[in-house]
């Protein structure tokens, strides 16, 4: 069977966000894939990368099995566990027509211990990093990577019966800190036209590896949860599903899903260029076939493209899946008491235009003059480019801990005239910035009293990063602590349930 056939952990990934991708994935050359070129996601797998590498750190003496064949990979795998222990990396366990790459897979006798890694920060005190619920369900946040663990030790065992295996999932640990300087530039991203991948360093050392940031969590209950569980939407058990799907997949057959709201995501919807081009649209494709669309029904707006709307499956599955034929009663209107629209008064107004062809602007001009009137001139507009990297720059902060490396500042003068008031960028390799940020921040925004605007939430969030990491520092590294916070606090609000009123100047989303 060519390994292009098998059914993998991605691919199976694929299959349980939806069974029907299952026959579009892969056919890059026939079906446009939004996936292929998505740079958000290139940057998480570029995160996942690091940490997979850092994590083969954690066992020294692990054997690296970094061939992209099939078959030499089983074959090194197999001669590999024939010893009574070792750990391997990338091991690669086959069963019919099913195959994975195990990325760290120990061997204790008659023992085998699957440790899937992910770039998913974890507290083990958080309530809502717990994999099963009080009732013994999978809980939602989990289940895409729980799901993952359960198809890998569903091969394994399948391959290897007379061996026993638990399963862990490696997190990156939210609450550990970092005890050495330097550690993520140790494991530098590299390209070229052949691979992309990570480069250690050579100066990486025992000091990196010996506290570790990572956290193995023992999965066994909630992938036992998931091998037993039935799959409500194709009726089977675990291990019925699994082959279902991979049988599906080696015969190139479609697995006909209903539609619903989780079309809304699907990244084998094809643009109108890509459709000129000849490409073919998986979603045009399934809708095509279950609601029995023809070319005119997509350039109407649907169900889907209604704002925020959390009842787009009850629609659907009644029969509304154009925005035309949705009423008043199915938004359910409700007033907010605040200025401006509620979610359903302006979810209700776009349904509104669409059924009445009305493409003029909506525009509250009371309010938005309300608004302009108690700003003060010059108005301050202030950007932030930030980075929360799982693998820290620095000693002493922990995983995901926000650093703020540049802010630009720009001046919109009451006669019109804009000026680039300011810029502060930080790329010195192995300095932390946020304080020296804060400290040029606050000397350029206290020039004037004038409104500052920014440009979303971003910017409140780290400026309350900043203050929580400047409560814990010592005054040695910043003697100047207690004024910048002041500061922060004076051009920020609190966090939602945080019980801080609003700055006096107080930024402008």
């Amino acid at each position: 069977m060519a390994a292009s056939r098998y059914l993998t952990k991605s691919r199976f990934k694929i299959a349980c966000e939806c069974p029907t991708k299952l026959y579009y994935t892969g056919k890059k050359e026939t079906y446009a894939d939004s996936s292929l070129d998505d740079s958000f996601l290139e940057a998480l797998a570029e995160g996942g990368f690091q940490v997979g590498d850092l994590a083969k750190h954690y066992y020294p003496g692990g054997h690296d099995i970094q061939t992209l064949d099939s078959e030499k990979a089983l074959e090194q795998t197999n001669a590999l566990l024939q010893l009574d222990e070792v750990t391997i990396f990338e091991a690669a366990v086959h069963f019919e027509n099913l195959f994975i790459r195990a990325d760290i897979l120990k061997k204790t006798g008659n023992h085998l211990k699957l440790i899937e890694v992910k770039a998913k920060s974890y507290s083990e005190d958080a309530k809502e990093d717990r994999c099963v619920s009080g009732n013994a369900n999978i809980t939602k946040k989990w289940r895409p990577y729980l799901e993952d663990v359960a198809f890998q030790k569903h091969v394994i065992q399948k391959s290897f019966p007379a061996m026993t295996v638990s399963t862990y999932l490696s997190l990156v640990d939210k609450n550990s800190i970092c005890q050495t300087d330097g550690l993520n530039q140790k494991f530098k991203i590299v390209r070229n036209a052949n691979y992309k991948g990570v480069e250690v360093s050579a100066e990486l050392n025992e000091a990196d590896v010996e506290h570790q940031i990572l956290r193995e969590v023992n999965t066994d209950i909630a992938a036992n949860i998931l091998l037993q569980e039935v799959d409500g939407k194709l009726d089977m058990n675990f291990a019925d599903k699994v082959s279902f799907l991979s049988d599906s997949y080696r015969s190139d057959q479609k697995v006909d899903t209903r539609i619903g709201a989780k079309c809304k995501t699907c990244q084998f919807k094809a643009s109108d260029d890509e459709l000129a081009n000849g490409m073919l649209s998986g979603y045009r494709e399934c809708w095509s076939s279950e609601a029995g669309w023809n070319v005119a029904d997509f350039a109407e707006q649907t169900i889907l493209d209604i704002w925020d709307f959390r009842k787009k499956d009850s629609m659907i599955e009644s029969g509304v899946l154009k925005m035309k034929d949705v009423d008043i009663d199915d938004i359910n209107v409700k007033e907010d008491q605040s200025a401006g629209l509620s979610r359903t008064q302006r979810q209700w107004l776009q349904v509104e235009k669409i059924k009445n062809n009305d493409d003029s602007f909506w525009l509250d001009r009371e309010a938005l003059s309300a608004e302009f009137a108690s700003w003060e001139f010059p108005l301050n507009f202030i950007d932030f480019e930030t980075s929360q990297p799982a693998i820290p720059f620095t000693s002493g902060m922990h995983p995901y801990e926000g650093i703020a490396f540049q802010f630009s500042h720009h001046i919109l003068c009451e006669d019109g005239r804009i000026e680039h008031a300011n810029e502060y960028l930080n790329a010195v390799p192995g300095v932390f910035p946020n304080f020296d940020f804060l400290r040029q921040l606050m000397q350029s925004l206290d020039q004037n009293t004038g409104t500052i605007f920014r440009y979303s939430n971003h910017e409140n969030t780290y400026l309350n990063k900043i203050v929580d990491q400047l409560k814990n520092t010592s005054d040695d590294i910043a003697s100047d602590r207690e004024e910048l916070i002041e500061f922060a606090q004076s051009i920020t609000h609190g966090r939602i349930g945080e019980a801080r009123p609003a700055g006096k100047r107080d930024m402008v989303d």
